[in-house]
């Protein structure tokens, strides 16, 4: 019915109230290992400024550890939903909407920061990377480190690919229908929601992500060209070198300190 189709939203502000229960990880052993790269860099972390946090999946439990955490998320919905979290907690932690690219918090510097679950994907060239890469070196301490993770290209062509997925749930419904357009390196998904409303119907609601394929040379060459050091690239929650059937990349960089400190 087409009183009941809301048209194409932006990513992640319909999913922003689904996302936990339609998401399949196991947090704390994502926590656990973020902070076991850390110790195996002698890193120390304090301050963490999740960049990218979505609804604070990873944000809280370090907060809960004794952790100093702020959270920044491109979307105002999945910021809503970390506050409402955090709050159920009595947890005290700053969130701000911000884009990567762009994140400016005046006079704040952090020792750690991370982003994971794909945030970088989501960026559309390598000029936004280049941005992000400047954003996160602005916002780091010397020596600071930056824990961040990729989709592989397999995953993206694969698993995602040309694929259909859908859910049901006791009041929504989604279908996601994926594309990749090998020659652009990039995956889009579109995911339609049907959404129970208080008279018992169901609207049916859009939303698009797409994400881009990088490789480890590219991160490799960013971090060498503004500021950081590479200092590991692992298969994710092994400490293994990243292969190319690894199911997510995870990549450990440090901002180089400044000469004569």
């Amino acid at each position: 019915m087409p009183s009941l189709w809301l048209g194409m939203r932006e990513a992640y502000s319909v999913l922003a109230r689904f996302y936990d229960l339609c998401m399949e990880a196991d947090y704390d052993q994502w926590v656990s290992y973020l902070l076991d790269l850390c110790r195996d860099h002698h890193h120390v972390p304090g301050s963490i400024v999740d960049l990218g946090c979505g609804t604070g999946n990873l944000t809280i439990p370090l907060a809960e550890q004794g952790y100093r955490l702020t959270g920044v998320d491109r979307s105002w919905a999945m910021i809503a939903e970390a506050k409402r979290k955090a709050s159920v907690l009595g947890l005290e932690i700053p969130f701000y909407v911000a884009d990567l690219r762009e994140v400016r918090l005046s006079g704040v510097t952090f020792d750690t920061a991370i982003s994971a679950c794909d945030v970088l994907n989501y960026l559309p060239t390598e000029e936004d990377l280049a941005q992000a890469f400047a954003t996160v070196f602005q916002l780091l301490a010397s020596g600071g480190m930056w824990l961040f993770d990729l989709n592989p290209e397999w995953r993206l062509r694969e698993v995602y690919g040309d694929q259909s997925y859908a859910d049901l749930q006791e009041d929504f419904a989604f279908f996601w229908d994926n594309s990749f357009d090998a020659t652009a390196g990039v995956c889009t998904m579109d995911l339609t929601f049907f959404v129970q409303v208080p008279d018992g119907s169901y609207k049916r609601i859009t939303e698009r992500h797409r994400q881009r394929v990088w490789l480890p040379e590219q991160m490799e060459r960013l971090c060498a060209d503004h500021g950081f050091r590479l200092l590991g690239a692992y298969d994710f929650l092994t400490s293994d070198p990243l292969s190319p059937e690894g199911e997510r990349w995870q990549f450990v960089a440090q901002k180089q300190v400044a000469s004569g400190k």
